[in-house]
């Protein structure tokens, strides 16, 4: 009895399962995709070569590109720079550029102006987050926060 007792229950086992798995399967074909194609892209914190070379100093930079399927208006788009904490983060440059007019489908944006000082050499690690919000389709939409793929460590105190 207690041989049939396990393959019932190990056969109620697999229907329960077959049956969860085609549910979330048929919820997640009706989802409504997302109305953009938009997308920001974070680069790793680095060493500033040209900063170096036209101010004669150290300094910690994070680049950004963004890019949408959609034409849109008045764009802010911000980078920031954070270095990590022993308790907490800090943040150690902003950086936003605003384009008031027109922005064409799949245009290139970007944002190279977010660079913060080396006050020493230390090393320090650093993070960078980008976000955006314009005017698409006659709505006002903002991105979420994108952060760098990695922390990276660099010989800048800040």
């Amino acid at each position: 009895m207690s041989i049939l007792k396990s393959k019932f229950v190990a056969s109620l086992f697999a229907f329960i399962l077959v049956v969860s798995t085609y549910v979330q399967a048929s919820l997640a074909s009706g989802a409504t995709p997302p109305l953009t194609k938009c997308f920001i892209r974070v680069d790793n914190p680095h060493l500033s070569k040209s900063i170096k070379l036209l101010r004669g100093f150290e300094a910690v930079k994070v680049n950004a590109v963004s890019i949408c399927n959609k034409p849109m208006h008045n764009l802010k788009f911000t980078v920031e720079i954070h270095k990590r904490g022993f308790i907490r983060n800090h943040k150690v440059a902003i950086e936003g550029i605003e384009i008031p007019g027109l922005i064409a489908t799949n245009q290139k944006i970007e944002n190279k102006a977010t660079w913060a000082k080396c006050k020493n050499t230390k090393p320090s690690r650093y993070f960078g987050v980008a976000y955006a919000e314009a005017i698409i389709d006659e709505k006002k939409m903002r991105t979420l926060p994108v952060t760098t793929e990695k922390t990276i460590s660099l010989p800048c105190g800040t």
